[in-house]
């Protein structure tokens, strides 16, 4: 797996993911906001979408939505603070690769990566 973008409204989770997907693939984009990581998607054509669900601009469910427009076969992962049960529910029925709760188990982030 070549090129990961990491789509994170937090600053800070954003620093401490790029470092270790940094590890595990050999570009790593990231974008602050929904918006941006349209944008990113766009120009980078990713091998794999990592993305919060809550961020201002553009939802991460919205994304999802705009990125399988352009590539129905795009390969994404959710994430979410908040466990409503809405979301999870929402996010299956996109049909994206996979859906984890924050803080992120590494290890099992990690279990996705075969999937590829």
């Amino acid at each position: 797996m070549a090129r990961v973008l990491y789509v994170e409204d937090d600053l800070d989770v954003s620093e401490i993911m790029k470092d270790m997907l940094d590890m595990f693939f050999d570009e790593v984009y990231v974008a602050y906001d929904g918006v941006e990581g349209l944008e990113k998607y766009k120009e980078h054509n990713p091998d794999l979408v990592i993305s919060d669900i809550l961020m201002p601009r553009m939802n991460g469910l919205d994304l999802v939505k705009e990125i399988q427009l352009i590539n129905k076969e795009a390969k994404i992962i959710l994430t979410t603070a908040d466990n409503e049960i809405d979301y999870q529910s929402k996010a299956e029925q996109l049909g994206i690769l996979g859906y984890l709760n924050k803080p992120i188990d590494f290890s099992e982030l990690q279990k996705f990566f075969d999937k590829l």
